[in-house]
């Protein structure tokens, strides 16, 4: 006899499978053999598995394939990658350490504005009030100065075309400057009037009046008005100095 580890079924011949489902017996001797007590309670047969069709195995393993698949490819370009940035040729790497270096550099400095060179009180609201806005214009005035002030007014021009480098400007424009002259004879608010949309003329009036910071001690009857001073280059590279009237 045979006996079903599981639901104790006992059967005379060794079976595949149990009506449980379970696969294990023990062979009982017929000493040892004993009538169960209640053959008629059916066993409880225990829930097997669903078993999967070939279809879906095939599935299954094809998924698994894709996804090894996917991990080589990706494995493989990671690799390359590797390779490309450890043997790069010298002048690529040397290229690479400059643009790191130029990028680091550009961050770290801070370059100058231009127009910090001038006294731009005006060209922002937020910038504090600029008190020469008030101050009366000279050149409106010019046909009715003393010839002492106009004397003066002409050292300045004169010094102004001097020290000018017409040299460095490209091309043709006009510019006017602004600036207040104190007691002392020192300028002050200095700014662009008028741009000319030449760049390489205004750089050279910009570097003209960074040069320039005093002048003699204005006659008494300057009374500390604005003067507007022109830098004009024509198309024939004919340049001049003068005070517009408007």
């Amino acid at each position: 006899m045979y006996r079903c580890t599981e639901c104790k079924t006992e059967y005379t011949k060794c079976p595949d499978f149990c009506e449980c489902g379970n696969d294990t017996f023990e062979e009982v001797f017929e000493e040892e053999y004993e009538e169960p007590e209640e053959r008629h309670v059916k066993p409880k047969i225990k829930s097997k598995k669903p078993k999967l069709s070939q279809e879906e195995l095939e599935e299954i393993e094809a998924d698994k394939k894709d996804k090894r698949n996917t991990i080589i490819v990706m494995s493989i370009s990671l690799f390359i990658c590797i390779l490309i940035l450890c043997f790069a040729p010298p002048h690529m790497k040397k290229k690479a350490d400059v643009v790191k270096k130029v990028s680091s550099s550009v961050t770290n400095v801070e370059l100058p504005d231009v127009n910090s060179y001038w006294d731009n009180t005006v060209a922002s609201p937020y910038r504090k009030y600029d008190p020469t806005l008030n101050l009366p214009i000279l050149n409106k005035n010019l046909g009715r100065i003393s010839p002492v002030l106009r004397e003066y007014l002409i050292n300045i021009g004169a010094e102004f075309n001097r020290l000018w480098d017409v040299k460095l400007v490209d091309g043709q424009g006009e510019c006017k400057v602004e600036f207040v002259i104190n007691k002392e004879g020192n300028i002050s608010s200095k700014k662009i009037a008028v741009r000319s949309h030449n760049e390489s003329l205004d750089d050279s009036v910009l570097l003209l009046l960074s040069k320039l910071n005093s002048f003699e001690i204005p006659p008494d009857d300057y009374k500390g008005e604005r003067i507007i001073i022109a830098f004009k280059v024509d198309k024939n590279k004919t340049s001049k100095v003068y005070y517009p009237m408007n």
